[in-house]
């Protein structure tokens, strides 16, 4: 059986990029996990493309979960996973606090 990925979506890299740390040592690298933060062009943001391809490079058949910081994470994230093809695992969007849940 295999495990559920994580995707972490933050308007910020570093803060997305320290989750991912912080999570990768509490699980011991036995979970994928992506990080979709910020903008294109470095700044504070979210960018449903770069969150869309997060989803894609840890999507398996245990499904993901995607972990949001702040509100309009949320959006973006609904628009992303609105554009995901059918199958693969499910894709759900977590309410959990972003640190605490991942």
């Amino acid at each position: 059986m295999g495990t559920v990925s994580l995707v972490l979506v933050s308007h910020s890299r570093q803060l997305a990029e320290g989750v991912r740390e912080l999570a990768a040592q509490m699980t011991q690298g036995r979970v994928k996990i992506a990080v979709a933060g910020g903008t294109a062009d470095g700044r504070l943001g979210t960018d449903a493309t770069a969150i869309l391809g997060a989803i894609e490079e840890v999507r398996g058949p245990e499904g993901v979960l995607v972990l949001v910081d702040l509100g309009s994470a949320v959006l973006s994230t609904q628009m992303a996973i609105e554009q995901l093809p059918v199958g693969d695992g499910r894709v759900l969007l977590s309410n959990a606090p972003f640190v605490e849940g991942a």
